[in-house]
């Protein structure tokens, strides 16, 4: 079968290439999937999962990675061992990352990486979720327990993650505050139900955003180090900017008298129902930056260095996507 990887994980984008390789071979406790569609994360290539530090077990992680963890496709083969799945059924799903992704003809799954897709939902669509969607619901309701009457401060709102939080916490019955740089990504906030939308380059949201219960960090560095004092008392700060070491510090954030959390996403498939439901009656919206065929793998890669995106860049793998 064909599969994009990471050939050289020091080597960054020009590691990425697509070639041939065996099918997964099935197993009891996994499914097959025939892959449609794959969100692809530009910073994939630079994470530490790829093969520049062992797997959990100890071992060195053989080369080469295929890339793209988030996918859309068709049940090709459900192992004995597995339950509530079939040939032909449509799923998507988030693999974990210190294993194979799904850029490729066929991906190997486990049953708690995915769940059922609707036929009112593409692929196309489908795939931009299990990380930006899913992430920002871990954030806003599993570490920040939003609450509907709330209001969050949203870093980063036409990001990936950004975009999807703004429209979930907007659905929650949140009151919604969100920075973008640029008025383009600022209109976009705005567009996806902000009810404030700030623009880093030319206002400091501390001088226009008012109170708020929570803050969801997906940028980092100056935006983050600020949002610590401008949260009141029982506050909540998460953060996805940065690696495991920049975690929030407790001890600074029982000083504050607030929470901070930093987290990676994690695969769950009830979670992401929810989120496929919210997008099958017109919740949240999908934003789709390009596609391109699994064979321009490395193109999409190297073109997204040189331009602004808005939206998920996604990988066709077959080209009946639209159902």
């Amino acid at each position: 079968m064909k599969a994009a990887w990471i050939t050289n994980p020091r080597g960054g984008d020009l590691s990425i290439s697509v070639g041939e390789t065996d099918a997964p071979v099935p197993h009891d406790d996994r499914i097959v999937v025939d892959v449609e569609a794959v969100g692809l994360t530009f910073a994939e290539p630079t994470w530490a999962t790829n093969g520049t530090l062992p797997l959990p077990d100890g071992s060195q992680r053989a080369l080469p990675v295929i890339i793209g963890h988030e996918f859309a496709g068709r049940v090709a083969a459900a192992g004995s061992a597995t339950s509530g799945f079939a040939n032909g059924d449509r799923v998507v799903g988030l693999i974990d990352f210190w294993r194979n992704g799904a850029a490729a003809d066929q991906a190997s799954v486990l049953p708690a990486e995915v769940t059922h897709l609707p036929d009112n939902v593409s692929a196309l669509d489908a795939c931009t979720l299990p990380i930006g969607a899913l992430t920002a619901w871990q954030a806003l309701f599993d570490f920040a327990r939003l609450k509907k009457g709330e209001s969050v401060l949203i870093h980063g709102g036409a990001g990936a993650v950004g975009s999807f939080a703004i429209q979930i916490a907007r659905d929650a019955g949140a009151r919604v505050v969100a920075t973008a740089r640029g008025r383009d990504a600022v209109a976009l906030c705005s567009a996806l139900g902000a009810d404030h939308a700030i623009d880093t380059a030319s206002e400091r949201f501390e001088d226009v955003a008012g109170p708020v219960d929570v803050v969801f960090d997906t940028v980092g560095h100056d935006l983050l180090e600020r949002s610590w004092s401008f949260l009141g008392r029982s506050g909540r700060l998460v953060t996805i900017s940065g690696e495991a070491e920049d975690a929030p510090s407790p001890e600074r954030a029982r000083a504050l008298g607030i929470e901070a959390h930093w987290f990676i996403v994690k695969p769950d498939p009830a979670q992401l129902a929810e989120i496929v439901a919210r997008v099958a009656d017109g919740r949240i919206a999908v934003q789709i930056d390009r596609t391109y065929p699994l064979s321009d793998a490395r193109k999409a890669f190297a073109e997204a260095e040189n331009r602004a995106r808005r939206g998920k860049t996604v990988l066709l793998v077959r080209g009946a996507v639209g159902s």
